[in-house]
């Protein structure tokens, strides 16, 4: 890849690097054991959010196959625990693409969405970029005009070796297990399969080329809608309670949804 095509790139992610972040700490995971309720959680999981995400918290709820890219997997610890409180919260009661767009309350909470790259790079490129993103979960060789192109787009966020822990995602803790990044949501670990096998080529292409709001807007692939207007506050910080404690950290304790 030429120094001009380099230099292009760079000036394209010049305004990623424009948007605040939220700091994150070790306290704000917590939110949800301290304002929500088991009980509350378990029936709000059971009445609504199972449709998508599954019983099983696994993303295959009855509706999951007619949801592009496939909704998110609760069971997937790794990726889950990357993500603070405050951050799910708003997006349960906003909707992701108000959250992403900043068209929330909540200014502190200043998510970082994955920009547009369609301006620097062509559709072919995009193609063998999103074979060399799959190459770090699934295996197989990666091509030396891809890394170049990598290295200059991604790795900011992504990461060198692919798991979402590059300079623009500053970590309090170590990547990639457990690892809370300052930017919400965190970038993708292109190395975790579980995250990987929920998005198709067509999705990935869009999300590269137009950017996460633009895949939305204009592509239609789905995404979270809002549930302020249905649930309360109380509720939704109870529902995230029960996914934490039952989903994402079973194993600290006995799962509520194993309870008699």
């Amino acid at each position: 890849m030429s120094l001009t095509m380099c230099g292009v790139i760079k000036r394209a992610l010049f305004v990623v690097y424009l948007f605040p972040l939220l700091l994150v700490s070790p306290l704000m995971a917590q939110t949800a054991m301290k304002k929500g309720d088991l009980t509350t959680g378990k029936k709000v999981y059971e009445e609504i959010c199972f449709a998508c995400h599954g019983l099983k918290g696994d993303g295959k709820g009855p509706g999951w196959l007619n949801t592009k890219p496939s909704p998110q997997v609760f069971i997937n610890s790794v990726y889950m625990s990357r993500l603070t409180d405050e951050y799910i919260f708003n997006v349960v009661k906003y909707g992701k693409l108000a959250v992403l767009k900043r068209e929330i309350p909540d200014k502190k909470l200043a998510s970082l969405a994955m920009p547009s790259f369609g301006a620097v790079l062509e559709d072919d490129q995009i193609r063998e970029l999103i074979k060399f993103e799959r190459a770090f979960s699934q295996g197989g060789p990666q091509s030396p005009e891809m890394r170049e192109i990598f290295d200059a787009a991604c790795v900011v966020c992504h990461g060198k070796g692919g798991r979402g822990d590059g300079e623009r995602a500053t970590s309090i803790q170590p990547a990639p297990k457990y690892f809370v990044s300052e930017a919400q949501p965190s970038p993708m670990n292109l190395t975790d399969p579980q995250l990987m096998a929920r998005f198709n080529d067509d999705f990935l292409f869009s999300l590269i080329k137009k950017g996460k709001v633009g895949s939305i807007e204009e592509d239609r692939f789905d995404t979270m809608q809002p549930f302020g207007q249905v649930l309360s506050e109380k509720e939704i910080w109870s529902v995230l309670r029960y996914i934490r404690e039952t989903f994402v950290n079973p194993n600290r304790e006995k799962s509520y949804a194993d309870r008699k």
